[in-house]
């Protein structure tokens, strides 16, 4: 059932999430429905159930579907508000604002900043250190 929600439903985890909502508006009130009308007419009972199964079937392998792009997204993807580091901004000041908001800790900081200055200049490296370090 997972492979045929999928194939109709859209590619976008907004798209997806508003389905299963709206399945959801119509699966519960159907379940409840059903199980009050099933003291009535059975029936009428058994086709409220089934329409609230499908429909709470649905609204789950949706989520479900969800919940897969989310684990799948590469970690370091952007979140929401948060906007693409200044163009003008040099890889040793990028490391620093990711080091001060507290996505490295000191000692990947120091290792990613070793890094950087093997690749530039041997003149700059002693002094980009000492620079940075302080």
């Amino acid at each position: 059932m997972f492979e045929l929600v999928h194939r109709y439903a859209p590619q976008s985890p907004t798209g997806r999430t508003a389905i299963a909502i709206v399945a959801c508006l119509i699966g519960v009130p159907a379940l409840v429905f059903g199980l009050f009308a099933l003291t009535g007419s059975i029936a009428s009972g058994a086709l409220f159930l089934l329409l609230s199964t499908v429909t709470l079937s649905v609204a789950g392998q949706l989520i479900r579907g969800v919940i897969r792009q989310a684990n799948a997204a590469p970690a370091d993807s952007l979140q929401d508000g948060q906007q693409l580091d200044e163009p003008n901004q040099t890889p040793v000041e990028t490391l620093r604002q990711r080091y001060a908001e507290g996505e490295l800790d000191q000692e990947a900081f120091e290792r990613r900043l070793d890094q950087l200055i093997e690749t530039e200049e041997p003149e700059q490296q002693t002094t980009e250190r000492e620079r940075v370090l302080e």
